[in-house]
């Protein structure tokens, strides 16, 4: 990681665009990058689920290298150079929409492995705001998730685009007051 960080720092102040809102992006630079970044080791011992190392039957892979690899392998992205035209036809992406507590995960560990591949960076991270449902955030884990096919199922598509931006703050759009 530490390898890449002033790559990664470079880019980020080349394409003020790349982390949005710039109140994430600040996070990121002044929490992670500025001060130095740590080097990450790629496995772990403190649980056994997740995909084996061969150097040690007791580790297995960060779930966040696997998670994050996803994303272009998932396309047809191949290490080896014969990466498929769906691949190259869809990446790099225009933009990655995350929860904002995700956002190191996406902002500094993927860029810096796709560098590590070079392969190309999103054009865009965007890390919104939690959705808050009663007094605590939307999660498939608390089965408290409002899924949008099924409100535009009900309400129809143009009543939940009208709600959603009357109802989100300005920051998920990415928007100022009066933009």
């Amino acid at each position: 990681m530490s390898k890449y960080a002033q790559r990664l720092i470079d880019h980020i102040n080349a394409h003020p665009e790349f982390i949005q809102p710039v109140s994430r992006k600040n996070e990121m630079m002044n929490n992670f990058l500025l001060p130095g970044l740590q080097d990450l080791c790629v496995s772990r011992t403190t649980f056994s689920w997740g995909i084996p190392v061969s150097f040690d039957p007791k580790h297995v892979t960060y779930v966040w290298l696997d998670a994050l690899t996803n994303y272009i392998t998932g396309i047809g992205y191949d290490c080896g150079g014969n990466s498929t035209e769906q691949f190259h036809k869809f990446w790099p992406a225009d933009l990655h929409l995350i929860g904002k507590d995700i956002i190191r995960f996406h902002t500094i560990y993927w860029p810096i492995f796709l560098m590590a591949l070079d392969v190309p960076l999103p054009k865009q991270i965007f890390g919104h705001p939690w959705l808050l449902q009663g007094d605590g955030k939307m999660s498939k884990s608390k089965g408290n998730v409002l899924y949008a096919d099924t409100l535009v199922d009900f309400f129809g598509v143009d009543a939940v685009r009208y709600f959603v931006s009357m109802r989100c703050p300005l920051t998920m759009t990415g928007l100022s007051p009066g933009s």
